[in-house]
């Protein structure tokens, strides 16, 4: 784990069956050859968050079941992000429901674990669980160290440049630390919006997946009758290659009573099997292409791409949060093939659909328009969602940053999609208004990757010299430069 970790890891673990609770303790111990992990055990969500308060929250990880009585384990979690927003969370429970996991992802829990469950899989949940809240925690008591120093730089006297000094590399050796954690937690984002991706692709997978089940049960069922009719055929022969009259009357009564059912099972029962086998495999197959081309993960390196094609896949992908209440518009210009990475540019497009489903309470629409504009093509995205507050327009492509309710969302989406938006030189722009909606603007300029590389040469480049002195401007460019995560 984690060098800077503690020497150990707190877990508080909640379950109402104490052989249950046991359990777990034991695998967890057992696992953690290294004596790292101290427990904590409480039966029920009461007794779990009167511990925390004895403890002033000073737990890394809680591994909660999700079905309790009393208070519930979501109702757990609800209060947990509320009052202890530092502390990681597991959901171990035997009702994996897609919303429950759905609704678990969206809440900020770490992971969600199906009982019975895995050893070993539990043991390295629960070690990535602690790399990520020890990270989160990490993090956050060094953007406040940076937010000390800065305002105690801000407020230094300008001729006092040996006290300047000094600040300076203390806030550089900061800035490299905090830099390097927050690389950290964009990449935790990006698993967790992968998670919420793959429990919605396994919900679409699962009607084909079914439709192929039941073709091949009544395709079994369907032989067996065959078998059967082949079988009394064959009593049918031997009764006439023996002689025996009274046998073949009977084999030929039974051939006659059954050639009804035989000719509809050729007519209509096997077709119907082979044709739901076939369809449920070929949607299955589509799910997967359409992920393929959305992860591109054979194209790592720039492409020439069709913005048109990765938005369609997108929307394939993401088709579980539109359900049967959004309905989608699209206004697909002539647009020219882009010279990009395909794969993160999706991932843009993702999050702003995403985005704009969640905003959109009950029934409403979703428009997607994309065109050329002098030297740029520009993809418009514009919900019929409840809108953002003008006084939070502003910030909403900074780190850490959500209008969604407590608990809901890491807030580094819109700030990552900003970043990689940027590393393809163009810009992301938004405009709302409560109650009507919201707009996303993305302009990707045809020679914009090639510009974006040149600029980011250039400033590394003026950056390796010493820089000893850093003066109040130099603060204020490098915060934000932390305020804009560009992803590489």
């Amino acid at each position: 784990m984690n060098n800077n970790a503690p020497s150990k890891y707190k877990l508080l673990v909640v379950d109402d069956e104490p052989h249950v609770l046991e359990t777990i303790i034991d695998v967890l111990e057992d696992g953690d050859e290294e004596g790292t992990m101290e427990f904590f055990p409480a039966s029920s969500g009461e007794e779990a968050l009167e511990m925390l308060e004895d403890r002033n929250g000073d737990i890394d990880l809680v591994i909660t079941d999700q079905r309790m009585p009393g208070m519930s384990g979501a109702q757990l979690l609800a209060q947990l992000r509320k009052q202890y927003p530092l502390i990681g969370s597991v959901v171990i429970s035997g009702y994996a429901e897609f919303e429950d996991m759905r609704n678990a992802f969206r809440s900020g829990v770490f992971d969600y674990i199906k009982k019975p469950y895995d050893e070993d899989n539990l043991l390295a949940v629960v070690r990535s669980a602690l790399e990520k809240a020890i990270l989160r925690k990490q993090n956050e008591g060094l953007a406040e160290e940076l937010r000390t120093k800065n305002e105690l730089l801000r407020d230094a006297n300008t001729n006092l440049e040996h006290r300047v000094n000094e600040r300076t590399k203390e806030l550089k050796e900061s800035l490299v630390r905090l830099v390097s954690m927050q690389q950290q937690l964009i990449q935790t984002e990006k698993m967790s919006s992968l998670g919420q991706l793959v429990a919605g692709i396994a919900h679409e997978i699962n009607n084909p997946a079914t439709s192929v089940y039941a073709g091949a049960e009544a395709l079994e069922s369907n032989v067996e009758e065959l078998m059967g009719f082949i079988e009394r055929y064959n009593d049918l022969l031997e009764a006439v290659e023996q002689g025996d009259s009274n046998a073949a009357k009977r084999a030929a009564e039974e051939l006659s009573d059954s050639e009804e059912d035989v000719e509809y099972l050729l007519e209509e029962g096997l077709p119907w099997s082979i044709r739901s086998m076939k369809e449920g495999a070929v949607r299955i197959k589509d799910i997967v292409r359409n992920l393929k081309t959305f992860s591109r993960i054979d194209e790592a390196e720039v492409k020439h791409a069709n913005i048109n094609d990765g938005i369609r896949t997108t929307l394939k992908l993401v088709h579980h949060e539109f359900k049967n209440r959004i309905a989608v518009h699209e206004a697909f210009g002539d647009i020219p093939q882009l010279e990009c990475y395909p794969g993160q540019l999706n991932q843009v497009f993702m999050n702003l659909f995403v985005n704009a489903a969640q905003a959109i309470d009950g029934e409403g629409d979703l428009w997607i328009e994309t065109s050329v504009s002098d030297d740029s093509i520009v993809v418009k995205v514009r919900d019929s969602g409840a809108g953002i507050p003008k006084e939070k327009v502003d910030d909403i492509f900074n780190p850490f940053f959500t209008t969604k309710p407590v608990g809901q969302g890491t807030g580094l989406g819109l700030s990552i999609s900003f970043g990689i938006v940027k590393k393809h030189g163009g810009s992301i722009e938004v405009e709302s208004e409560v109650g009507k909606g919201t707009e996303f603007t993305v302009t990707l300029p045809f020679d914009g990757i090639q510009k974006a590389r040149e600029k980011a040469r250039a400033k590394k480049a003026s950056e390796r010299g010493d820089l000893d002195f850093v003066d109040a401007s130099r603060i204020q460019e490098l915060e934000d430069e932390l305020a804009i995560i560009n992803g590489e």
